[in-house]
Parts: structure tokens; sequence; C-alpha cells
């Protein structure tokens, strides 16, 4: 015998699908950090020897040793920005598409999962309606965790903000001191965006669980 799985069934695995993505890629970001900040070639004695490298000029000498360490330090650079990307990409995507789900059950629809864009190189696409900062919903002002939802979503319009800032100050020709600071200051706040986008999520989910317990309840009742 098949069983039919509800609406709100697949609705909610589809945002725990899209949270367990946003904790793997924070998971992953994290750890490429520790290993970039633990991996210190100032701390590492260079050999001067070198070795001769084919069709390569024998004035330039090649040494494998210096090679190896920059390669590594690159690498290791390269893989925290594009980790910190990918977090912060699927961050947003938990945190929006889930946001996106409660608009929908508030509005009286019964949608089977989040629906999202892609880009062609694999980067969520934000529902626009929610950009850049989704709405306060007054309709979740019952339910207990409503404030701390509207705190962290505060604090996404404070990021917003200070891209702003950060954005003019950068564009500017000349920077006082107080501007450098103003800069430096905002760009303090904007790295913190995925990790806000992540716990705005978390809390996002939890405020679906509660505007869907109206759906579960009428189900239930229907069955009986």
């Amino acid at each position: 015998m098949t069983t039919v799985r509800m609406w709100f069934e697949s609705l909610t695995d589809s945002v725990f699908a899209l949270g367990a993505a946003a904790r793997e890629t924070q998971r992953a970001a994290r750890t490429a950090e520790l290993e970039h900040a633990a991996y210190d070639p100032d701390r590492i004695r260079l050999l001067d020897a070198a070795v001769h490298i084919d069709n390569a000029p024998s004035s330039v000498p090649f040494r494998p040793h210096d090679a190896a360490v920059f390669t590594i330090g690159d690498t290791l650079s390269k893989t925290v920005r594009v980790l910190r990307e990918l977090y912060l990409n699927t961050a947003l995507a938990y945190g929006y598409g889930t946001a996106w789900a409660i608009g929908q059950v508030l509005d009286g629809q019964q949608p089977q999962t989040v629906k999202l864009g892609r880009t062609g190189d694999g980067h969520y696409k934000l529902p626009a309606d929610l950009c850049p900062v989704p709405p306060a919903m007054p309709a979740l002002e019952q339910w207990s965790g409503y404030r701390k939802f509207e705190q962290a979503r505060a604090r996404l319009l404070d990021i917003e903000d200070a891209g702003n800032v950060a954005e003019y100050l950068d564009q500017q020709p000349y920077l006082s001191d107080r501007d450098a600071t103003d800069l430096h200051a905002a760009l303090d706040i904007v790295a913190g965006h995925a990790d806000a986008a992540y716990a705005y999520g978390v809390l996002a989910e939890s405020a679906l669980h509660f505007v869907l317990l109206n759906a579960k309840a009428q189900h239930t009742h229907t069955r009986a």
C-alpha cells in the first residue's frame, strides 16, 4: 500500500534539506578557515636547493620547496574564498527559501516544496519579492519565537545597510581617517552575513512548523 505524503510533510522536508545543506557548507567553510590559519609559511624554513626543469631557462632556478609552500598557501586561500561564498549563498537560500514558504502558507497556499532559482554556475537565486531582506510577518506574533525571529531579521537589515555604506565608501577616491574607520566597521558587520542568514533560517524553520500546525490539525480532523 502506497502512503500519500501530504504537502506540508514534503514542504517541511524541503526546508530541512536546505538547512542541512547550509550546515554542511558552514562546517566546510570553518574547517577551511582553520586550516588556512594554521598554515603559516613564515614558520617554514625554506630549502634553497633547486632542480632543473625541462624547457625552463637554466638561469632561473626552480626551488621545489618554495613552489610547494606557495601552492599550498594559494590553494588554501582560494578554498576559503570559494567555501565562504558557497556558505553565504546556501545560508541565504535556507533563510529566504523558508521565509518564502511561510509567506505562501500564510497566504493560504499549499506548496509541496520550496521554489528557488539556480544560476548556470550553481548559485541559488533568491525570491525577488523577498530581497533585499524578507518583510516582517506580524501574523506570527502569537508564536513564542516571534521576537527572536524579528531580531534576526533586523540583523539582516543592519547588514544590508552596512553593505551599502561599505560599497559607497569603497568607491570614494579619498577616505578620511573617520571614513576609513567607518569602512572597516561596515566590513566587519558584512562579514557576519552568512551566519546571520543561517540564524534567520533556523528561526524561520521553527516559524514554519508553527504556521503548519493548523494545516496538520485540519488534516488529522479530516481523517478522524
